[in-house]
């Protein structure tokens, strides 16, 4: 095995074999990758040291989950998410197209920090589950930092926003994708000992994800002169009227998908109560421990209620406008929905990590760097839901399971054979209902999205 590794090519080596102006544009991705890690990790831990001193109590706790490298790779997907379609305008870049320069970055960062160092196609930096626009991703970062840090009152987050972060933010992003750009110039072109450090610090599927890229790019060379070039197509005018009769649903007004949500989920709860589920089938069900009181587990459901509600109405919509998720209406909504059930998510969390629900996890850290992270999942879950339901399309009761994947108590409700025919029959009817109101809500009032920006709920 020894002398077979002795004439196995290094991914360094198999680098080094392509053409030049192959080699160089991947040096260029290293440099970017490298340099703007280090600008995320610098401004961060410059800018709390310096704000911290003279900060608040609750300051001190976002400033101090803001430090937590966590929370800094974070920070990184959401400045490159933000980032996607921007040009890095000083780069001479010979193969990849300028606009494809962030979203291969993302790659790389997607892979590392949320993928497990797996060749996936979830990499795409829309997997994120930050927003492309910057003060939405924003809004959803400090959301996470507050759970994280345990601060319930929005209005020290907003203090927090307007006399810091928002400032820290739009510099990290102007130092990112216009000032890093000067630092690439400046390097020496080529594979250079310094690209050879960056890249063999990269994980092997990370090297690998480069190669493919060197690969692809080593096949534009070699087709560059023999394929004319395809005319680009002009595109039309955009017609706003059409586009509404289009697409309705990227106009209704957000704050009424909102009403509607704030009109279901009360139902929900209530038609989760009319099912008579004793205490104990309820403790039984989630092992729930002693200590957890009723009362709480009530709380949970209708915390559940209010997550089925929202997916409901997302997966009716997604169903029939393919480019919802994602919009500018369906990121204020669910900014919405998570701003107001932050309390209840970190709640689950708590419980769920100290295994007060669920099966605990005897090697599982309780800290606050766990905590963070399975509130993250949880979140993560419950904006997957509309999604994964539609996947499996619609096949009456037997396909709602993934409308209930981010529920604390519900989904264990549903797989009760006592409980699960009753639930999926309601749910089933629920969608059936919300579909005529949200087909009604499209012949109403429809505003484009510079209209909605300022509306309030």
């Amino acid at each position: 095995m020894r002398l077979f590794n002795l004439f196995r090519k290094s991914e360094w080596s198999k680098l080094k074999a392509y053409p030049t102006a192959v080699q160089q544009d991947i040096a260029l991705l290293t440099a970017f990758d490298s340099l703007i890690k280090t600008a995320v990790s610098n401004a961060v831990k410059l800018s709390i040291t310096a704000e911290r001193g003279e900060a608040l109590k609750p300051w001190v706790r976002l400033c101090d989950a803001l430090g937590e490298q966590l929370f800094i790779n974070e920070l990184l997907l959401s400045m490159l998410t933000t980032g996607v379609g921007k040009e890095f305008s000083n780069i001479k870049w010979t193969y990849l197209a300028p606009q494809k320069a962030v979203t291969v970055l993302g790659i790389l960062a997607m892979c590392e920090i949320r993928n497990a160092e797996q060749l996936i196609v979830e990499n795409d930096l829309k997997y994120s589950g930050f927003s492309s626009d910057p003060d939405d991703a924003r809004s959803q970062y400090l959301v996470m930092l507050a759970g994280a840090a345990d601060v319930e009152d929005l209005d020290d987050v907003k203090a927090f926003d307007d006399i810091f972060f928002r400032e820290f933010w739009c510099s990290l992003r102007k130092t990112i994708f216009q000032d890093i750009q000067i630092n690439v110039n400046s390097e020496s072109s080529g594979l250079t000992a310094v690209t050879k450090e960056r890249f063999e610090k990269l994980s092997k599927p990370r090297q690998e994800i480069l190669l493919m890229f060197a690969d692809s790019f080593s096949k534009k060379v070699l087709s560059k002169e023999s394929i004319p070039e395809t005319p680009k197509p002009v595109a039309k005018p955009f017609d706003l009227e059409q586009s509404k009769l289009d697409h309705p649903f990227l106009f209704v007004p957000f704050p009424k998908l909102v009403n509607l949500m704030d009109k279901l989920s009360p139902q929900i709860f209530h038609f989760i109560v009319s099912l008579s589920v004793d205490e104990y089938d309820i403790r039984r069900m989630v092992q729930a421990k002693d200590v957890v009181p009723i009362n709480f587990l009530y709380d949970m459901l209708k915390f559940d209620a209010a997550i089925l509600s929202y997916g409901i109405i997302g997966a009716v919509i997604a169903r029939q406008e393919s480019r919802f998720v994602g919009s500018g209406i369906w990121k204020k909504f669910t900014e919405v929905f998570e701003k107001r059930h932050l309390p209840d998510r970190v709640s689950a969390a708590q419980v769920l990590l100290a295994g007060l629900l669920g099966d605990a996890n005897p090697n599982m850290k309780i800290d606050a760097s766990s905590l963070t992270s399975l509130g993250l999942n949880l979140l993560m879950e419950i904006r997957r839901a509309p999604s994964n339901y539609n996947k499996v399309g619609e096949n009456g009761n037997a396909n709602i399971a993934p409308l209930l994947g981010g529920t604390i108590i519900l989904k264990h409700l549903f797989n009760h054979p006592r409980y699960g025919k009753l639930i999926g029959s309601y749910v089933v009817e629920v969608i059936a209902d919300i579909g005529l109101d949200l087909e009604e809500l499209t012949h109403g009032e429809l505003l484009a999205w510079d209209q909605q920006k300022d509306l309030q709920v």
